[in-house]
């Protein structure tokens, strides 16, 4: 299914019918929890404010079911709009939605955890999440400096008894009903490693990291799942607006792959749609 073109109010659906849409996008998993979490979501990482609503409501409305926010998106407020308005006419009901938030890391104390939850509870107009993952392994100063603008020799390295702190705060949010299932993002299997091995309650239920045509992971991804761990995937087109100090000019550009081209060509698809599928065989994304 492609969503290609947008023309004043939003974005709409060209090519393959809703009917088709709906059905890829209802695909659902089960966490280690039980829970039911759909297999393709929404992301809305870098989703300019004043946009971000509208495209979130088409998404609704052709049938994703799975949205992936973040405070440090900055725009949970205008999701929380979209969401409230389409619950309101019908559109979807609130359990029928897995939304996902994340949690920054100026608020990785075991004391601000709480508040960072309710804040975006509060911006999503939401009384629980469905997911809710720590954004990065490592926490920051409560007064650190936004992305990309912190020296990377003054970030804190990894210390996994200082996470196991902010994930019992992680594990109390479960407890009180503002999250269903909680995870992780950005881990690697040393990592995870070293947090399973401690005296924790709640096992990850998912590991959300990058993964696409050229970054598959496998390893990982087998390292989770033989744990009961979800491998989730971002980025599946891979990144290519990425920061400019994480890019190389010789690293490949999944969307520009020759083979996929050619995939593309003879299926009057987007290659998008190609390296989409490829990733959706084997990972879960967003």
């Amino acid at each position: 299914t492609r969503l290609t073109r947008t023309e004043g109010l939003g974005t709409r659906l060209l090519g393959s019918s809703i009917f088709v849409a709906k059905i890829i996008m209802a695909r659902v998993a089960k966490l280690i929890t039980g829970s039911p979490i759909p297999t393709i979501g929404l992301g809305t990482w870098k989703s300019a404010r004043g946009e971000v609503g509208e495209a979130v409501r088409c998404a609704l409305e052709v049938g994703y079911r799975h949205l992936d926010c973040a405070h440090i998106y900055g725009n949970e407020d205008e999701i929380g709009q979209a969401i409230t308005a389409k619950v309101a006419d019908g559109t979807v009901k609130r359990e029928d939605i897995f939304v996902t938030s994340k949690l920054w890391l100026t608020s990785f104390h075991q004391d601000d955890v709480l508040a960072a939850c309710q804040t975006t509870l509060k911006n999503l107009q939401l009384d629980y999440v469905d997911l809710y993952l720590t954004h990065w392994p490592i926490g920051l100063p409560k007064n650190a400096p936004p992305p990309g603008q912190s020296p990377v020799d003054q970030r804190p390295a990894w210390n996994v008894d200082r996470f196991r702190q902010t994930w019992k705060a992680m594990e109390a949010l479960v407890d009180k009903g503002l999250t269903r299932s909680i995870g992780v993002s950005n881990f690697t299997m040393k990592k995870l490693t070293e947090l399973l091995s401690g005296d924790i309650k709640i096992i990850p239920a998912v590991n959300q990291v990058e993964s696409h045509i050229y970054l598959q992971q496998p390893k990982l991804k087998e390292f989770c799942e033989t744990r009961g761990i979800v491998f989730e995937a971002y980025s599946p087109l891979g990144s290519p607006d990425r920061p400019a100090r994480f890019i190389d000019p010789s690293d490949p550009v999944p969307l520009q792959d020759p083979v996929a081209k050619k995939i593309a060509e003879k299926h009057k698809c987007t290659v998008g749609q190609v390296t989409g599928s490829i990733a959706s065989l084997s990972v879960f994304f967003v």
